[in-house]
Formats: C-alpha cells, structure tokens, sequence
C-alpha cells in the first residue's frame, strides 16, 4: 500500500513540474476558465466604469508567471483611470483617450461584478460575461498557478 501512495505521490509531482503553468478565473466555489499560460497570451477586461458610466477596456498579457498592463482604453476621464505621463504614452484614437506602454505587472486580480459595470473578460480567444454568471459584488479571481 506504501509502495502505490508512493507512486501516486511520485506521478502528482512529476505532473505538476512539468505541467504548464494555468491562470484560473472563477471564485471560491465556481470555476469559469482553466487555461494554458503561455508566454505573452493576451486577456483583456472589459467594464463601464461606475461614475462616469462609459466603457473602460484594459488589455494585459501573460510573461514570467505574471500579467502586465499593457493598455488601458477609455472614453471619459475621470477617477481610477490613467493619465499621468509616469503611467505611459497618452494619446486620443477617435472617441478614445489611449494609455499604452503602461508596463505593470500584477500577480493576481481580484475583480467584482458591479450594478451596470457588465464585467467581462476575454482569455484564450473566449468571451466570459461575468456580469450575466454572477450576482452584484461578487468577488472573481483571476490567478496563476
């Protein structure tokens, strides 16, 4: 009996050191996404920002066991949004007010549904409308491991 725990024991390690690492979205007790982390794999949030109620789109991707912020886009500016030039390149597209090169690294993100905010992410080339799968204030984690 030892000698197959010790396998089993053996196999589990093997597999988790040679796995890929994997970014998990859900909360505590759903899983929404399980998903492959690869090198520079983009994953965008999506969310209308809670004052000045227009659309907030950050873009990231994945390097080093960690998401960086490469871009945040939105059309008013207001609280919570960036703009100072320590930030990155500022610029105006259109309707849009642009901060690319923002460069920050976040480990893990903890994200919440909000009244009218409509969350949404997009990871691997998939849509999750988490504002339809979960109630107001719910926290959703997006992790590595």
């Amino acid at each position: 009996m030892k000698k197959i725990l010790l396998i089993v024991a053996a196999t589990m390690a093997l597999f988790t050191l040679t796995s890929s690492p994997k970014i998990f979205v859900g909360t505590e007790n759903l899983t929404v996404a399980v998903v492959d982390a690869r090198e520079n794999l983009p994953f965008t949030i999506e969310f209308m920002h809670s004052v000045q109620k227009t659309p907030v789109i950050e873009e990231l991707t994945f390097h080093a066991d960690e998401f960086i912020l490469r871009r945040t886009k939105y059309k008013s500016q207001g609280v919570g949004l960036p703009f100072d030039a320590s930030d990155g390149n500022f610029h105006r597209e259109g309707e849009w007010f642009i901060m690319d090169d923002m460069n920050r690294p976040i480990k893990n993100l903890e994200l919440r549904t909000g009244k009218g905010t409509r969350l949404k992410i997009t990871l691997d080339g998939r849509e999750f409308k988490l504002y339809e799968k979960f109630p107001l204030g719910t926290k959703i984690f997006v992790r590595t491991f």
